[in-house]
Order: C-alpha cells, then structure tokens, then sequence
C-alpha cells in the first residue's frame, strides 16, 4: 500500500486533502484512482488509512477509514550533535539515522570543520537535509519526521543541550561525545550508570573529520557531557554516527520486533 506524507492542517471532518505533488504522483505515476485504499502520516504521529473519493490530476482527497498512532517511534529521544563533514556525508548522515530512530539533528560547525556555510548555503543544506528526513521518514514506516535544525557553532550546541537537560535533573537526559583519545570509558560500560528505561533523552556529539578539539573537549567536560571510546579502531564520522545510533537503540530494546 502506497503511503504519502501530509499535514494535520490537511485532514479535516474526515476527510485527507493531499499536495498538488503528491496529487501528479498518484494520479500520472501510480495510476490511482477513485476507491483505491492509500496510507497518510501526518508528521506528527498519526497514521491514517484513506479510501479515495476524488482523484483529478491536480486533486486528490479521501475519506478515512482507520486512524492509529502506529508504535514506530523510539521511547528514548536521541540528538545528534554532528559536526558537519565534507561533501555529501551528512545527507547519508541523516537518511540512515532517521532510518535508525534519530529524534533530532543538530548540525555543528567545529574548529576543524572543513566545510564553510554561509546564509544562504545555511539554509539551502538545511531545506535539503530535511527534505532527505522526510524521504527517510517515508520509507522506514515512521510517522514523525526529526526536524534537522540550521547549523550551529560548537559552543551554541552545548547551550543547547544544557538548555534540554536543565529541565529535569537525574539521569534521565545523558550526554556523550565520542572520543578517539578516550581510553577509560566505552559506550557500552556507561550505560550500565544508567537505568535505561528512566533515560528521556540522549545526547550525542559526533566531531567532523578531524575530531575535536582540545579546547572542544574541554568545554564538554565542563558541561557534563561525558567522553566514550567505540573501541580500538577509528571510524570515519559518518560511521560513528550510526554505531552510536545503534548501539542506544539496541540497549533501549528498540531493535525488537
């Protein structure tokens, strides 16, 4: 069954209006037509199974037939604080990640990033980064799209997420940045501080190619956000990214069927 995304401004009385792309696809791509059963996500949360009433070629609406709030979305939220690498990593960066269960994107501009963005390049990448997030959004079944935000400098990410886990002290909003230099502390071993069904929100800080900084590292410490290893051997930042990713959803269970 086909799915489309919308928006919960499109679904009123019952019935689901959807975008003139969407509308072009359906109608000239898919062959759609009147009395076909489709599935609508609304971004939010809600899924619903749609039964079309209308199919023009520039007009496509539905009536619903079943509403739910499928489980797909991960109970412990994850943020990513990715130092933004060169070329076309960080679009992989989010399409996997969002496959994977990611909450949020921040992209990071560190001391040794490579890569200069100014305005306007700022908010070309980031309407592509979340354009991809929808895409991946579509694909996996998920019905929440992780909004990726506009880039932000090293020291405004750690404003961030102190701001975020201000707003309930414990254990319940960890944070780690991965560490090539870390020869103490392993993802897997810092878990075992925590209760893992109590954690609301992880952060993650990823460095671009060249890493952090020693100057980075120290103000991360400062923050409380606590260095890990990923083992003996480096991997690239796009790799990183989503052994991180999949090492929290395997011990927050979210790798279950």
């Amino acid at each position: 069954m086909h799915r489309f995304l919308t928006t919960p401004e499109s679904v009123k009385n019952g019935i689901v209006t959807f975008g003139k792309d969407d509308a072009k696809h359906m109608i000239k791509v898919l062959r759609h037509k009147r009395g076909d059963i489709v599935l609508a996500f609304d971004g939010s949360g809600r899924q619903y199974e749609v039964e079309l009433v209308e199919a023009e070629k520039d007009r496509v609406c539905g009536k619903i037939i079943k509403s739910c709030r499928p489980d797909t979305e991960p109970k412990t939220k994850v943020i990513l604080f990715q130092g933004i690498p060169k070329a076309d990593k960080m679009e992989w960066i989010v399409q996997k990640t969002v496959e994977l269960g990611i909450w949020k994107i921040v992209p990071v501009i560190t001391q040794f990033s490579v890569v200069s963005i100014n305005d306007r390049k700022s908010s070309n990448r980031t309407e592509r980064w979340n354009r991809i997030s929808k895409e991946a959004c579509k694909q996996s079944g998920r019905v929440v799209i992780p909004e990726v935000t506009p880039p932000v400098p090293f020291e405004e990410a750690l404003n961030y997420w102190n701001k975020i886990a201000s707003e309930e002290s414990g254990d319940s909003y960890p944070a780690v940045f991965c560490h090539e230099k870390e020869r103490k502390n392993c993802l897997k071993e810092l878990f075992k501080c925590y209760n893992i069904k109590c954690i609301k929100t992880i952060g993650v800080f990823i460095g671009p190619e060249g890493g952090f900084s020693d100057k980075e590292v120290q103000l991360a410490t400062d923050c409380h956000i606590k260095p890990v290893s990923l083992g003996k051997r480096i991997l690239r930042t796009e790799t990183a990214s989503i052994a991180v990713l999949s090492a929290i959803m395997y011990e927050t269970g979210e790798l279950r069927a």
